[in-house]
């Protein structure tokens, strides 16, 4: 999992690459959720090369929407890949959070 981090227009972009399971879930969270908190802006997440997420991976997922909403962050996702898609729309994400087809509809 590798994660990178840019700034556009007091936004955070955030670029999630590779898989985010139960390895790689606990460094995802302890590097997002404490950023996220000192942001003070919007966040994007851009998941088009986030290749697999499991239920440790959403539990991450849950914990951002959580401390976004106690920050007063707006939290979008954007370019989720089908199976990424699927696992949020099963898995019933898809009405915690706002979710675009790509960054340019931000």
């Amino acid at each position: 999992m590798e994660i990178g981090f840019e700034m556009k227009d007091k936004m955070t972009i955030v670029h999630l690459q590779g898989r985010l399971d139960a390895e790689t879930s606990p460094a995802a969270e302890s590097q997002l959720l404490p950023r996220l908190s000192a942001s003070g802006g919007n966040w994007l997440v851009d998941l088009k090369d986030l290749e697999f997420i499991s239920s440790a991976g959403l539990r991450v997922f849950l914990m951002l929407a959580k401390r976004a909403r106690e920050c007063g962050t707006k939290l979008t996702l954007c370019s989720l890949r089908p199976g990424v898609r699927n696992v949020f729309e099963i898995s019933g994400f898809c009405t915690i959070f706002a979710i675009e087809d790509s960054p340019a509809g931000i």
